[in-house]
């Protein structure tokens, strides 16, 4: 049931039966696991301590206990999060896409400055002040300094956004 609703949702399923196939089938790189705690061959939170330490992708623990110690030893093993059966596929779903939100924004290397009212995206090559953004020129982003003299570069937006755009030649000469 659960496969075939994830499939119809885009999602590309790789099941397992049992613990030791689940561990087989590790080498798949998955974006993230769930894990049924009651697994036959070997349980789910022993499939998580021994995967822990080489994956990093996020695990859901799928949980029929309803002891606090079954969810902690989940969660102590190397678990992100559990769900309780029975469950909502809506809420598994939800979890889901959670869980997967946030490894995208972990994985996103953004190198931001900040300067009073001044944003630096170094990597989206965008400049903002007071929350609005500066068009440039490509010529006009690569003028604007390096992090390390961000001092530098909060005045020259400052100026740049008050009295406009500042001619590249003069900008160069540090104007």
């Amino acid at each position: 049931m659960l496969s075939r609703y994830f499939a119809l949702k885009n999602y590309t399923v790789v099941l397992a039966e049992n613990g030791i196939e689940a561990l087989e089938k590790i080498n798949a790189n998955p974006d993230l696991i769930l894990l049924d705690v009651n697994m036959p061959g070997m349980d789910g939170i022993e499939v998580c301590r021994r995967i822990r330490d080489t994956i990093s992708c996020p695990i859901i623990f799928l949980i029929a206990k309803v002891e606090e110690q079954d969810r902690v030893m989940g969660l102590l093993s190397g678990g992100d999060d559990y769900v309780l059966k029975p469950f909502s596929l809506k809420e598994l779903d939800a979890r889901i896409i959670v869980h997967l939100k946030c490894e995208e924004r972990l994985h996103r290397k953004t190198e931001q400055r900040f300067y009073g009212d001044l944003v630096i995206d170094y990597t989206r090559k965008s400049v903002q002040i007071k929350g609005k953004a500066l068009d440039f020129t490509k010529v006009e982003y690569e003028c604007v300094p390096a992090p390390a003299t961000l001092e530098d570069a909060y005045i020259y937006m400052t100026n740049r956004a008050n009295v406009g755009a500042m001619r590249v030649s003069a900008l160069k000469q540090g104007v």
